[in-house]
């Protein structure tokens, strides 16, 4: 007989805020599902975003080393509530922030794996379907529990949300990755999932009267073309959104055939990819270099008039930031990102 999960009590402290949270739920999850919003970003003990003091009780961590959680923090009893598990009841010091309040809760739904298309030699498009309707904002991700793999891997929509279940994630081949070992190399096809989302507040903002500029490096491309898809039906200012993808070399780029499948988009006008490596012999007459570079030289001086949404790896999503920031003085609250640890 399968023994029922424990419920634990979890409060933040100073505040009227007491939640249940099952034992084999995270903090961050468990404060979500309840209703309330906490800073966080990656949501696999990557950024540090939902750093907290255990003032009371037992936690469990996910993982006993993370890159965003120094020593000197583990010596003040910090911990992140994205890998933390309650095992008693618990009182936490974080600030809740009425941003990260979900309008869609994070909720588990069972999705069985539809079909398969590939994108490039190693970003492949996988599409799930589920009996409950699909419910997230553009530019959002799930943890998806794959058959066979320990833990969760986080990974963005590439669709909108709709009524028919459908759940669509571009995914990146990792060479000896226990999900891509699953998902590229065998016959995936009708794999069962347990997808819980949804996640992020670097959504589109459909009251905004500003236009777009996408910024994508590897499968970051996921959340920018749910944007550009809900960005379709919300049409953003008057200017037509500018994608931009890094790519590392010719083969890693997304086709624009691809592309312009997403209603209002002309990818000859809106679609620039820029490849960092150019091999010998190649025929490549696009842009070329790093992200932020193109940008940096190649930016209009009205940068200011646009919202901006970036997704991708955290070395091109920091300098991208970077630049806008410091070079281009772009208000903090025009950036909206996720980076993928």
């Amino acid at each position: 007989m399968k023994t029922q999960a424990k419920l634990y009590q979890v409060s933040i402290e100073g505040t009227e805020f007491i939640f249940d949270v099952n034992e084999n739920d995270t903090l961050l999850g468990g404060i979500l599902r309840a209703g309330t919003g906490i800073p966080y970003e990656c949501n696999a003990g990557g950024c540090g975003s939902c750093k907290y003091i255990l003032i009371e009780g037992e936690v469990i961590d996910d993982l006993e080393d993370s890159t965003g959680l120094r020593g000197s923090d583990k010596r003040k009893n910090k911990h992140l509530a994205c890998i933390s598990r309650p095992q008693s009841n618990c009182v936490i010091r974080i600030k809740p922030d009425d941003q990260y309040t979900p309008k869609h809760r994070p909720t588990r739904i069972q999705a069985k794996l539809q079909s398969i298309e590939k994108l490039t030699h190693d970003l492949w498009e996988f599409q799930f379907v589920s009996s409950q309707p699909a419910c997230f904002l553009p530019g959002q991700y799930a943890k998806l529990d794959i058959p066979g793999v320990v833990g969760p891997r986080s990974y963005s929509m590439c669709n909108n949300e709709n009524a028919r279940g459908q759940w669509a994630f571009q995914i990146k081949r990792v060479e000896g990755g226990a999900a891509s070992s699953i998902l590229f190399n065998g016959p995936a096809q009708g794999i069962e999932v347990t997808i819980d989302a949804p996640y992020s507040i670097a959504h589109l903002q459909p009251t905004s009267p500003r236009s777009l500029v996408c910024i994508a490096g590897g499968s970051g491309l996921a959340p920018m073309v749910s944007i550009l898809h809900g960005a379709a039906k919300a049409p953003q200012g008057t200017k037509k959104p500018i994608l931009y993808y890094g790519a590392r070399k010719e083969r890693d780029v997304i086709s624009k055939e691809y592309l312009d499948r997403i209603p209002e988009f002309n990818s000859n006008e809106q679609y620039i990819p820029i490849v960092s490596e150019i091999e010998p012999k190649s025929k490549w007459l696009g842009a070329e270099g790093f992200v932020h570079e193109y940008l940096k030289n190649n930016l209009g001086n009205n940068c200011q008039e646009f919202d901006y949404y970036m997704a991708g790896p955290p070395p091109m999503v920091d300098a991208v930031r970077r630049h806008l920031i410091l070079d281009r003085k772009i208000p903090v609250e025009q950036i909206h990102y996720d980076r993928f640890y």
